[in-house]
């Protein structure tokens, strides 16, 4: 076979110098080199369990510039959950004027960190009779090819498993296809596997690079069918009979339920996102604060700080030092405030900066699913009538129990202001009728205002619409979720709920609509730079323009009725 001038490596080559040009626009200070380290010992040269690591770390990518690459820069603004409180001199995203460097993080880190071991690495383990790492990296693989198909559309997948001369793209409807049936495949494998009566030091194994489930095998094929359940829930509308047929086999297989604990790597390994508030890159959106503040959300001190610091404005005076006499607008502490996306803000530092910061240091465990997260998926597809072995009421309140119970678990150790959520304190949230979203108020720029969008209760109305069902559902799964937010925006697109915040400023020449906001990322300049030939071809199967307003296969009627 002629050697592929498109091949992984040389991409990943150029992947590597884009993501290190990052470092330089997107933040300050010394910056490590991303590039092959040649005192590092190779890869190749490791035990097989320490090679694959890898893969199940850098779905939350625990490097610095990768991580803000991957997705502080991009999906994490359009998610609802944070924004940053500048916009790089006008370079970032936050205005919906798509930086394509900034863009291309999620591409870049599926193709260099995962799907290059992934794809390499599970034939070698096949071979080597290894079939339950070979089924755990299936499942790995499948979570982070979703979440880059769900981001760009059409990728190249099939072409990188055949080791194709040339990386031609896969529709999205095959790369489900696909998906669906390799989660199948790692299911059977595990379970063939169990069921041989391996050794008990074979049986260990897996754990010497388990990072997910900490070596349980079962508790691997509960995950590959939650994957199951959240790709058919995102087929519900395109593909409404497979999306019933796929949900209902995960749901009777077996899918995380509250006897299992969150999926979180905790390996003392670097979160970055306390990084990015560190640098002063990052802040609470204003969707994300409101709503918490708003439903009196016993969260609230465990997700958030207050301000971090003075709020402050310019009195246009100066002291006799000749140094602007400042203004306190809102003291240090005192109050939870988010920042609105596409707002004009100026460089750092700014009062933006000092608003709302998140409890989340340099060792909080990386998050990679929810095990409330099956709850919700449930409870929509008993709103659609299919068999969820549960009413959609009964899930959707036993998925805000799990999620606030979970998430003091989680939180608690980093958060200071943290109070036991009490099962009187859950049920009375549960229960409530009366707390809606806040208005959202900046302190520093009145004209950044805007009205609270969601005027539902969190208390489940048996006579409500199918719709305002579903907006309830999908509102309290987004806050369960967080801060996880490449499915939080999927499901936004999806469903259109909770409703998030406009950009104040659209900066997209039109290709973005205000109010709908945006549909996906467009195309890294990698691929541009290396498969032009194969990304045009790409375009034409995205039915749409390389551009941030072009929907998805699976987003249709965006705006009408989900049913």
């Amino acid at each position: 076979m002629k050697k592929n001038k498109y091949s992984l490596k040389k991409i990943a080559k150029t992947m590597v110098i884009a993501v290190f040009a990052l470092a330089f626009v997107a933040c300050t200070g010394n910056f490590e080199d991303l590039n092959t380290n040649p005192y590092e010992v190779n890869t190749a040269d490791l035990s097989i369990e320490a090679q694959l690591i890898k893969p199940l770390t850098y779905v939350y990518a625990p490097h610095q510039n990768m991580f803000q690459f991957y997705t502080n820069l991009s999906v994490d603004l359009f998610g609802g959950y944070f924004m940053t409180p500048h916009n790089f001199g006008g370079g970032g995203n936050a205005d919906y004027k798509l930086n394509q460097g900034f863009c291309g993080g999620v591409y870049e880190n599926f193709y260099l960190n995962i799907f290059n071991t992934t794809s390499s690495m599970i034939p070698i383990c096949t071979e080597k009779k290894l079939t339950d790492y070979a089924a755990v990296l299936r499942i790995v693989q499948a979570y982070a090819a979703i979440v880059a198909t769900d981001s760009y559309g059409p990728m190249p997948f099939k072409s990188v498993l055949e080791k194709s001369e040339t990386l031609y793209y896969d529709t999205q409807k095959d790369i489900y296809a696909y998906l669906f049936q390799d989660l199948e495949k790692a299911i059977n494998e595990i379970k063939q596997f169990t069921a041989s009566n391996p050794s008990d030091e074979r049986k260990a194994g897996l754990a010497k690079f388990d990072y997910w489930c900490d070596g349980d095998h079962a508790k691997w094929i509960k995950v590959a069918n939650t994957l199951k359940l959240r790709m058919a829930i995102r087929l519900s509308k395109v593909e409404p009979a497979l999306a019933q047929t796929k949900a209902e086999e995960a749901v009777a297989a077996g899918v995380l339920t509250n006897a299992d604990t969150d999926i979180l790597i905790n390996k003392n390994l670097s979160n970055e996102l306390w990084r990015m508030f560190a640098w002063g890159d990052c802040g609470m959106n204003a969707s994300l604060v409101t709503m918490l503040t708003g439903y009196e959300d016993p969260r609230l001190p465990l997700f958030l700080t207050k301000n971090t610091g003075d709020v402050t404005e310019d009195t246009g005076k100066k002291d006799t030092d000749d140094k602007p006499i400042l203004k306190v607008l809102v003291p240090k502490g005192t109050l939870y405030v988010g920042v609105r996306a596409g707002c004009t803000l100026p460089s750092k530092p700014n009062a933006w900066v000092n608003y709302s910061g998140m409890n989340v240091q340099e060792h909080t465990p990386l998050p990679v699913m929810k095990v409330a997260e099956t709850y919700f998926l449930r409870a929509e597809g008993a709103l659609r009538g299919w068999n969820m072995d549960g009413t959609e009421k009964d899930l959707y309140e036993e998925g805000i129990r799990t999620a606030i119970n979970n998430d003091y678990k989680y939180y608690n150790p980093f958060a200071a202001d943290a109070v036991k959520p009490t099962d009187e304190i859950i049920t009375a949230y549960i229960n409530n009728t009366t707390a809606k979203q806040s208005d959202f108020v900046d302190p520093a720029d009145a004209t950044n205002n805007h009205k609270a969008m969601n005027t539902l209760s969190v208390k489940w109305d048996a006579g409500a619409s199918k719709e305002e069902k579903l907006q309830r559902i999908i509102t309290q799964k987004w806050l369960a979720n967080f801060p996880i937010s490449n499915e939080s925006w999927a499901e936004f697109r999806r469903t259109g709920y909770p409703k998030l915040f406009p950009v104040k400023n659209n900066s997209s020449n039109g290709t973005i609509d205000t109010d709908v906001q945006i549909r996906r990322l467009i195309y890294s300049n990698v691929e541009y730079n290396t498969n032009k030939a194969e990304l045009d071809k790409a375009i034409t199967l995205l039915g749409g323009p390389d551009n941030g307003g072009t929907k998805l296969w699976w987003d249709t009627n965006a705006g009408a009725s989900n049913f």
